[in-house]
């Protein structure tokens, strides 16, 4: 019995002593946040950061510093104007390596238009004068002005020459023409009548395509006509705030419009290249929000959320401006199958997305935040 008590008390002396030598140690260890006041701060600091840094989604990527103005894709690189610099520039599709392609573009650009080959841009400036239009042409870094009398200017499917809208300053009569780049050698193929139109040339095509300025409180009529001006028809009617996009291969045409006059409800539709078997898609977008795939049958696109209810669209989103928080999706037109590109909890950022368009390799999806007018990417 002796002996057994001996044991425990030598056992108890042993758990005593263990104890405190720990709390001795701990108390005093410099590394223990909790026992060294600065290290906790400094502690609580990091933890601050790290959670807001976790509040950034891993899928969307910054791709370059400064903000940018419609940016598209060449066959291995980027193209854009720096709002910053005020050049125009070529950068790298992850954005690391950059050159100045043209510097100095003159007056406050508004809009550019890539030609094909992502070597001349057509430069909408704003000056003390008025809106003037540019031809850049970056093989030589030359900058011509062209005529005051030209707007809505695009490149043909070549990209060899230009189409624009002439507005006669007496009477107000506007006409479709075609010129080259620089103005020059140009001539009429249709009338227009005084109604501004926006004007586009189908891709790998022949034809053009003309109808009036975008707007939620007028219906729309879309015309074609070959690049000489003959075989002029119209091919759909009856939408209001319509605006179009073909797809690469000119078969397809996705049809923007809101549900009635003057409304804030958009709509998406589908046709084929005559305008024929309109189907609504129920992905209610903006064209400017939408990247078709070479496949034809597959699109890209952010979709916005519900706009005030007193908003007239797409003019109020544009004009005011109206931002949106848009969600990533992709939808298969033939099957009809819609996917999306990001997980709701990985939607930790508001983005209001414009200019969207695909890499050459579409594996990854560009985007500029209308707001901050930065460049991003998702890897899809």
């Amino acid at each position: 019995m002796k002996k057994l008590f001996i044991i425990s008390g030598s056992f108890f002396l042993l758990v005593l002593v263990f104890l405190a030598v720990y709390n001795f140690a701990f108390r005093h260890n410099n590394a223990d946040p909790v026992a060294d006041p600065k290290k906790k701060e400094e502690l609580e600091k990091k933890r601050e950061g790290e959670s807001e840094a976790v509040t950034r989604s891993v899928a969307f990527h910054q791709i370059l510093t400064e903000s940018v103005l419609y940016p598209v894709a060449g066959e291995n690189s980027l193209f854009y104007y720096s709002k910053r610099d005020g050049a125009l520039k070529e950068a790298t599709l992850d954005g690391k390596e950059v050159t100045v392609r043209i510097e100095r573009i003159p007056g406050t650009p508004s809009r550019i238009v890539w030609s094909p080959s992502r070597l001349g841009a057509l430069i909408l400036t704003k000056e003390s004068g008025g809106d003037l239009w540019y031809y850049a042409d970056l093989r030589n870094k030359l900058v011509t002005p062209l005529k005051r009398d030209m707007s809505r200017l695009a490149w043909t499917s070549l990209g060899d020459r230009i189409l624009y809208q002439y507005t006669d300053a007496t009477t107000g009569e506007r006409s479709l023409n075609i010129a080259f780049p620089d103005g020059s050698n140009w001539s009429k193929l249709a009338d227009l009548g005084k109604d501004d139109h926006f004007i586009m040339a189908l891709p790998q095509s022949s034809l053009v395509a003309v109808w009036p300025r975008t707007d939620g409180n007028r219906e729309s009529a879309l015309e074609v006509m070959n690049i000489n001006g003959e075989n002029r028809r119209t091919i759909l009617t009856g939408k209001f705030g319509a605006d179009f996009l073909w797809s690469p291969n000119s078969q397809r045409l996705l049809v923007q419009s809101v549900t009635e006059r003057g409304g804030h409800t958009l709509a998406l539709g589908l046709t084929d290249e005559n305008g024929s078997g309109y189907k609504n898609l129920f992905a209610p977008t903006l064209v400017s929000k939408i990247a078709w795939s070479k496949d034809n049958e597959t699109f890209y696109y952010a979709l916005p959320g519900t706009f005030p209810a007193d908003a007239v669209m797409p003019n109020d989103y544009f004009g005011k401006p109206i931002n949106s928080k848009d969600t990533f999706w992709k939808m298969n037109v033939r099957t009809g199958k819609k996917e999306r590109l990001v997980p709701l909890e990985e939607m930790t950022e508001a983005f209001d997305a414009t200019d969207v368009f695909l890499a050459p390799t579409e594996t990854d999806l560009y985007f500029v935040e209308r707001v901050s007018g930065k460049l991003y990417r998702i890897t899809l």
